[in-house]
Order: C-alpha cells, then structure tokens, then sequence
C-alpha cells in the first residue's frame, strides 16, 4: 500500500528520533525502534527500523539530493517496476521530501561478497529487466551531467582543463554511438543495490530507471572494480566480448566515472565533505583518474 501524502518535517529531532516518529506515525503503532543504519550512497541517510516485529527501511534524502533525483519520476518507476517482482515493497513515499518506508529484505548485499561468484544470479535479473515491457521514460545521459556540470557552476567551481578534455572526448564517442538499443534499465545496477535473499536477487533503488543501452547497467559495476564490469559483461553476451561491445562498456563507464566526479564536487562545494566528514573533493578525482585511465584504454581495444 502507498501513501503520498505532504508531511511535517520536525526540524528540532535528531534524524533517529525523527525516523522512529514517523513509523510510528505511518504504521500507526507505538514501538518502532532504530536497528542499524545502512551504509553506502552519498546522498540518502537509510536506517532500518523494527516495528510491531517486521523490519523495514526508512531513507531520509540528504541535503541537496534533490538536485540529482526526480522523485515524481521515482514514484512512477516504483509502480511500474512491482509487477517484475524484483524490488522490495514500498509502503510510503513523499514526493516533495523523498521520504520513503519499505519492507526491509533480509539477505546479504551483493558488495560484500565475491561479486562474481554471482554473475549468473545477476545476469538472469538483468535480462529479466532488459527483456521486459516496462514503460520508461528515457534516460537522458547526458543531460543529466550537463545538469550536474552547472550545479557545480553555480558554486562558482572552475573545470580543470583535464576534466573539459575527457568531457569533449565523451562527447565525440558518443557522436558514434548509432543504432544502440534502448531498453528498461535499471541505471544504477551497482553491487550495493543488490541484495541476495536465499536463491532470490533483489534489485534495490530505482529512482534513476529509464530506457537505456543495456550496457549501462553492467558499467555500473564498475564502482565494485572494472574488473567486474568486465567478467559480468562476458557473462551477460555468453562469450568473449567483441570490440563493439568493450567499447560501449568503457564509454558508458567513463561517462559514470564523470558524473560521480561532478556530483562528489558539489558535495565538496557546498559543504558536505565537513558534514559528512567525507574527502569529496578526494572522491572526484579519484573518479576523474578512473576516467582518463578508461578514455585511455578505450583507445587501444
């Protein structure tokens, strides 16, 4: 069941306290208590809650999250994608907020594992997502990073020349990207939104689902190491990768790689490396590294 309602955010509680309150308040009970806060992602803060003896989550976006997430468009991907089966129960979503409680999936993140002793749990998920007739809007790529370049802009954040230059060669990749299929995509198909439950893979977060070249989901692997980009692709064609396709996963990658640079800049502009004590400024060109070092190689396949 889903409720989408406006809420009153209480500005005066600490985050836990607030969180127990509103799944009080939601699933009308009294008892709701924090578990455990989950790792991962630099935008939401996602605790699990126990309540009346069932388990869920709650995410709280953080500061400035709205930049980077539609939540309209979130909440129609959420609808769309129940009838796979493949996601957990959304009980609640407050569009204005991004607020939402889901059922809690008990079960083993695919991060912490060795990732690519599931590479066929995996790929039979992706194919299931690919092959499906979900009704998406388009993932607009690069609009999407045009939009986070000017959100660094507006900070009054200077490009550095090595930025530009990777930036101009994507854009001339991507002139040569003809006759590329569009499918349902997941578009944030990272290891630390799957969760493995039994013989079940759950496919978590899907706020950023839009049509797409298949091949961008398996690039995003890659924030588990390119290596499992790879091995994960040779699974999904059933054999050795062909040039064509090594280089859609390099180019998609080294777009990924970009974003993330923008996005951790950001961050790091507009404070929340002090808040979150967290190296943004670190974070993005670690990722501007792992670009050029795709760009490069997507040179010599």
């Amino acid at each position: 069941m889903y409720f989408c309602r406006p809420i009153k955010t209480i500005v005066t509680m600490k985050i836990e306290e607030y969180i127990v309150f509103r799944v009080n308040a939601l699933l009308h009970a009294h008892d709701a208590k924090i578990v455990m806060r989950l790792e991962g992602g630099m935008s939401n803060y996602t605790y699990v809650v126990e309540c009346e003896g069932k388990k869920y989550t709650y995410r709280v976006p953080g500061k400035f999250a709205e930049r980077f997430v539609d939540r309209d468009e979130e909440w129609a991907n959420i609808q769309e994608v129940d009838r796979l089966g493949l996601n957990n129960v959304t009980t609640y979503v407050e569009i204005r907020s991004g607020e939402k409680l889901a059922e809690y999936v008990e079960g083993t993140i695919m991060s912490t594992t060795d990732v690519v002793s599931y590479n066929a749990m995996s790929v039979a998920a992706l194919k299931k997502i690919h092959g499906s007739n979900l009704k998406f809007k388009d993932y607009n790529a690069f609009g999407r990073l045009d939009a986070d370049q000017n959100y660094c802009l507006e900070t009054g954040y200077v490009f550095p020349q090595e930025y530009l230059d990777l930036r101009k060669k994507l854009d001339t990749i991507r002139a040569t990207q003809v006759n590329v299929p569009k499918v349902p995509c997941h578009c944030d198909y990272q290891p630390t939104n799957l969760v493995i439950s039994g013989d079940k893979l759950y496919v978590l977060d899907w706020e950023f689902a839009g049509m797409n070249d298949p091949f961008y989901d398996i690039a995003c692997y890659g924030n588990a190491g390119f290596d499992k980009a790879l091995s994960l692709l040779e699974a999904y064609v059933g054999r050795k990768p062909n040039k064509e396709e090594l280089q859609r996963l390099y180019f998609h990658r080294a777009f990924q790689c970009l974003q993330w640079f923008n996005v951790a800049i950001f961050k790091d502009r507009v404070g929340l490396s002090k808040d979150l004590n967290m190296d943004f400024n670190a974070v993005a060109f670690m990722f501007l590294g792992m670009a050029k070092d795709l760009l490069e190689n997507y040179d010599n396949l």
